[in-house]
């Protein structure tokens, strides 16, 4: 049947362009967005709303806030939907909620690929050349539903940051195809099941001496957006901010693995703001030695 109700659960950037592709289709009807409370963020911990609730506010949706499990209880018996649609939001939904059947998930891989928290980033640090996007059915087990709807998608030689608003888009565009048609679940191989988890600060620390050029450069794709790569010296942590495994003017010739050679151009002392390799060597001539 054609889901003409939709409740929609979302948190971060990547869930907006789904939101507002779902508000403009024809024959839909958004019943509620529901989106966590409002958090402090920054130095000064100014308390700001999430993407999709700014979203959801100027599409004139109703909001509604989930700050427990027991909300989200109360949420689900709350309204009349056919359709609840999770993309990011963050929480594990109830079994009694998920034995409904009615919730469908986003996922950013090529499931049974990549299960859990950092699909992209994982596919990138281990040099896929194509990921994609799956609709699942939810199940208690994380990213373990049938598999509702599956699509591929080019991501060699692309950081995460990019790959994301890519995958954003191409969610919303896929969502027209996924309410008109005939769906058959298939479930999973879960022989072929690979697991991702989150990645840490000290995840982004580089070893120039064991780990290759091309290593490092999935490293520096991946952890675009946290935690960055950066080389322990003796002035600290210095981050890598611009890297490539080809010469330009003024690059910093860093020696690797396995006779391996990566170019550095910018990068970030602590306390400072990033700046070209060169500047950075003038006053720090040792800094990787």
């Amino acid at each position: 049947m054609f889901p003409k109700k939709i409740l929609f659960f979302g948190t971060p950037d990547i869930a907006v362009p789904s939101l507002e592709a779902l508000a403009q289709t024809k024959d839909i009807e958004i019943v509620a967005v529901c989106t966590f409370p409002d958090r402090k963020i920054g130095r000064h911990q100014v308390l700001t709303p999430c993407p999709v609730k700014v979203s959801a506010k100027k599409l004139g949706l109703p909001l509604e806030e989930i700050k427990t499990k027991q909300d989200l209880t109360n949420v689900v018996s709350k309204y009349d939907f056919d359709l609840g649609i999770v993309i990011a939001f963050g929480m594990i939904f109830p079994k009694e909620i998920l034995e409904s059947g009615k919730f469908i998930n986003v996922h950013f891989s090529l499931l049974p690929q990549y299960r859990g928290a950092s699909p992209v980033q994982s596919a990138i640090l281990n040099g896929d050349s194509v990921s994609g996007i799956t609709f699942q059915r939810m199940t208690f087990q994380l990213d373990a539903g049938d598999i509702l709807l599956q699509t591929e998608y080019p991501i060699e030689g692309i950081n995460t940051s990019t790959v994301f608003q890519a995958f954003a888009e191409f969610t919303a565009e896929l969502f027209p195809e996924f309410l008109t048609q005939e769906i058959n679940p298939n479930p999973q191989n879960e022989k072929a099941a690979t697991f991702c988890t989150k990645f840490t600060k000290t995840d982004g620390e580089i070893f120039p001496n064991k780990e290759t050029a091309e290593n490092i450069y999935r490293k520096f794709l991946a952890f675009d957006i946290f935690p960055g790569i950066y080389i322990a010296t003796s002035k600290g942590n210095v981050k890598l901010t611009e890297i490539s495994l080809t010469p330009t003017e003024k690059d910093l010739k860093l020696p690797c693995a396995k006779n391996t050679s990566l170019f550095i151009h910018e990068a970030q002392v602590p306390g400072k703001k990033p700046m070209n390799i060169s500047e950075i060597l003038k006053g720090n001539p040792k800094l990787f030695e």
